[in-house]
């Protein structure tokens, strides 16, 4: 996210600077006093105590030109605007589907195109398939095979009762003619499935003629957003042709860091940035993606949606959860550790003040945190090294 300014650098104490009374000023006194400061640190083991880190380090405006130190003020980032983060639109998963083709054959035509809005039942493509002649050839022989079996079965009915036919061959062949309506089912079914309708299917039996012509239609109303193959193309069973999609509503994926993603609560409101688009927080991830150290937060959109479109990189506003908290931006370079413990050295009118901080988000050029600031304060974004080896006893102004 980029910064809107920076703040000028300036030197430590570029104000003016109320000494101590009877201040070091340079004298051999200044670097005694000095001296036992940082044995003090090193007695009362100051860096080791995050408890102990707002103590004062005394630094005198010479000394803290002399090393370098530099202070930039802090900017306030109210909670209440929202943590901003990139976002892709997407299509909702039970949204979209993939449309394939049920028997392997050669594409004659694509009739759809892309960005098409297609009706349940627009043909889509039409395949010359083999396989569905023979499947054709197959359930005309099972329903063959059933219409004799029920004749045969209703000749022995009507002759068993005189004795001409002996009761166990008329169970015999009611097993069989049951056996022959299931096979004869289930060929009707495969061929409803390979996108026959039950108008064509009685054609073909009243014709007995095989017609290897497979036409693929939508099975739901929706628009095309991808052509996976072409005119020509011979294609195997399931290759896919199509996909086809709902575009109301969409949802928006917004990539959150993983520190910030326990901020964020099912509900939440989002807005997109430079869009009249509203919507709320559907579902947060509960895994992080190993590259980018991400949470994928899904938003769906309820107002304006017809503003975005799938695969629309924008920069999505999520309120968080505990939005009264403030945080703050600091120059990068900024922030110390000690362990786990992030600190910031404030400018006093004494010297610096190591303040616990908590790091929510670390960019190229700045840094978000959270702590006990007032508003206005400066933190050290030079010189840092010496104050730090101050800080932990180890020397570094004098």
């Amino acid at each position: 996210m980029p910064v809107s300014h920076r703040p000028p650098l300036t030197p430590a104490f570029g104000r003016p600077f109320r000494r101590p009374s009877g201040g070091t000023g340079g004298h051999p006194r200044g670097a005694l006093r000095l001296a036992g400061v940082v044995l003090a640190l090193v007695v009362l083991g100051l860096g080791a105590d995050p408890a102990r880190a707002a103590e004062a380090l005394a630094v005198t405006a010479a000394q803290a030109e002399r090393v370098g130190i530099e202070t930039a003020r802090i900017e306030e980032r109210p909670a209440t605007a929202g943590l901003r983060f990139p976002a892709r639109v997407i299509v909702p998963p039970n949204r979209s589907r993939v449309l394939n083709a049920p028997l392997g054959g050669r594409i004659e035509t694509m009739t759809a195109t892309l960005d098409q809005a297609v009706r349940a039942g627009t043909v889509l493509a039409e395949l010359q398939s083999p396989a569905l002649a023979k499947a054709q050839a197959d359930f005309l022989v099972a329903n063959g095979k059933e219409q004799l079996l029920r004749e045969t079965f209703e000749r022995e009915q009507s002759l068993s009762p005189y004795g001409a036919v002996p009761r166990k061959q008329v169970v015999q062949t009611g097993s069989e003619y049951a056996q022959a309506r299931a096979t004869t089912a289930e060929h009707r079914q495969a061929l409803r499935h390979y996108g026959m309708s039950e108008a064509a299917i009685d054609r073909l039996v009243a014709g007995q003629t095989l017609d290897p012509r497979l036409i693929v239609t939508a099975p739901v109303e929706g628009t095309v957003i991808e052509t996976m193959a072409a005119p020509g193309q011979t294609v195997e069973a399931l290759a896919p042709l199509y996909r086809l999609a709902q575009l109301d509503p969409l949802w928006i994926e917004i990539q959150v860091p993983a520190g910030r993603a326990e901020k964020i609560a099912v509900d939440a409101a989002v807005t997109i940035e430079g869009f009249d688009v509203a919507g709320r927080v559907v579902s947060i991830g509960t895994t992080v993606d190993p590259t980018s150290q991400t949470v994928a937060v899904r938003a769906e959109c309820s107002r304006a949606c017809s503003r975005l479109r799938p695969g629309l990189v924008v920069e999505a506003v999520i309120v968080p959860a505990n939005g009264s908290a403030a945080e703050w931006r600091v120059r990068n370079g900024a922030v110390v550790r000690r362990g786990d413990d992030a600190f910031v050295f404030v400018q006093t009118d004494d010297g610096f003040v190591p303040m616990p901080v908590t790091v929510h988000e670390e960019m190229p050029d700045f840094a978000v945190v959270s702590g006990d600031f007032h508003g206005g304060e400066r933190v050290v974004v030079r010189g840092i090294a010496a104050l730090k080896g101050t800080w932990q006893g180890l020397g570094g102004v004098d």
